[in-house]
């Protein structure tokens, strides 16, 4: 019983995870007050582990690539002949995006992690 809600929690779309709202839902199923706040942190530790693999993996790869890309930036300006205003603009573009979506990644990462940290010592568990 206890799987299944967790599991229905998670397939559904968020545009944020709560603790205290999957916590909530344990209780309306029957689940005492002190086990479904454990429940709860261990279903989202679980999560972050799964997330972390997925979304750490993409965001330093998308880091790498922006360093990469940065350089290249900086090697084509500095050639002087070789170097035209679309190949800077279209790099200086990838960059961008590049670092801009590792950061993003990472920002919820980090935003998972403090959710997490600060429903345990709110429930001091």
């Amino acid at each position: 019983m206890e799987a299944e809600i967790i599991k229905t929690y998670f397939a559904e779309r968020h545009k944020q995870f709560r603790i205290a709202v999957l916590e909530q839902r344990l209780e309306n199923a029957g689940v005492p007050k002190p086990q479904s706040s454990t429940l709860a942190i261990e279903a989202f530790q679980q999560f972050f582990k799964k997330e972390m693999k997925s979304k750490g993996i993409k965001a330093g790869l998308f880091f790498g690539i922006g360093l990469i890309m940065l350089i290249r930036v900086i090697t084509l300006t500095n050639q002087q002949q070789g170097s035209s205003f679309m190949q800077v603009s279209f790099s200086l573009a990838l960059v961008a995006f590049a670092l801009v979506q590792g950061l993003i990644w990472g920002m919820q990462l980090f935003a998972l992690k403090e959710e997490i940290s600060s429903f345990r010592e709110l429930r001091r568990l």
